[in-house]
């Protein structure tokens, strides 16, 4: 996995105060900022990509890194592997990102498999969200049990961000009235992305949940009532320049869990190294 440093996106960034989180299992709230790193994986390299992976994962164990982060394959769209991490503040990512600096022989590790990885990546992508629980849905989740993301990505055009923000506050308005079955946390891009832009993570525990999204939209539809849907079409349709969305399935082989994700399903984020010669 392949990182930004911290001083190259400093001056766009603005300091965030958030409580500490709990290392414990259970339902909590989303991460008050998430650094995504987006990979894109070369043909055939999947396996390769996976294996520098876990080589990274153990440099991390050992050298007692609390930097810790989910890793996730698309289903959809290009073969790409994201990995988020969740933070207290700026000030804690700043931390994060320096933690090896007085661990020379493990940073050099570091770069190296850093180096490594490169070779199977056509290209990487990092940014930072802050979460924005105004525009967010839904109790809070227990993140260890969730298997699947979908990612919605809202590019807006420029100056019509507020339009935006009071229009899917509108519409959070009809998802509480339809009694609307999911959770979705909004993120506003602070830095890394075309600004403005905000990323949607929608967690699910099965694929079948999906099933159920067309009876749950019908019902937020006319929760909104026909003059409702036509002011919202309107307000969409002159602030969005861009929406993308995409599958993800959680994968363990490329993560470095926190203690309070392993707690929630220590079988799934543990797994068992396979023996040699197994087939």
């Amino acid at each position: 996995m392949i990182r930004t440093s911290f001083s190259a996106l400093l001056p766009r960034l603005v300091f965030l105060v958030a409580p500490v989180l709990l290392a414990q299992s259970g339902p909590m709230p989303p991460p008050p900022l998430i650094q995504f790193v987006r990979e894109e994986i070369k043909p055939g390299r999947g396996a390769a990509h996976a294996a520098t992976e876990a080589a990274w994962t153990k440099i991390l164990t050992r050298g007692k890194s609390s930097d810790y982060y989910m890793g996730m394959n698309s289903l959809t769209g290009p073969s790409e592997a994201w990995f988020i991490m969740g933070y207290r503040s700026y000030a804690d990512w700043e931390a994060k990102q320096n933690e090896f600096e007085t661990k020379p022989a493990l940073k050099k590790e570091i770069d190296t498999i850093s180096q490594q990885d490169g070779e199977h990546l056509s290209g990487v992508r990092t940014f930072l969200g802050a979460y924005r629980k105004d525009l967010s849905f839904g109790p809070d989740v227990e993140i260890g049990k969730m298997r699947y993301f979908r990612i919605r990505t809202f590019r807006i055009k420029q100056g019509m961000n507020k339009p935006f923000e009071e229009a899917v506050k509108v519409a959070l308005g009809a998802y509480d009235k339809s009694h609307y079955p999911a959770t979705f946390a909004f993120f506003e891009v602070m830095a890394g992305m075309g600004s403005p832009s905000y990323v949607v993570l929608r967690p699910m525990k099965t694929l079948g949940e999906m099933d159920a999204f067309d009876a749950a939209d019908k019902a937020f539809q006319e929760a909104l009532g026909e003059d409702g849907r036509k002011a919202m079409q309107k307000v969409f349709s002159e602030t969005v320049n861009y929406v993308e969305n995409q599958l993800f399935a959680f994968n363990p082989k490329l993560s470095f869990p926190a203690p309070f994700v392993v707690a929630s399903d220590p079988a799934y984020w543990t797994p068992k190294p396979m023996k040699e010669g197994a087939n």
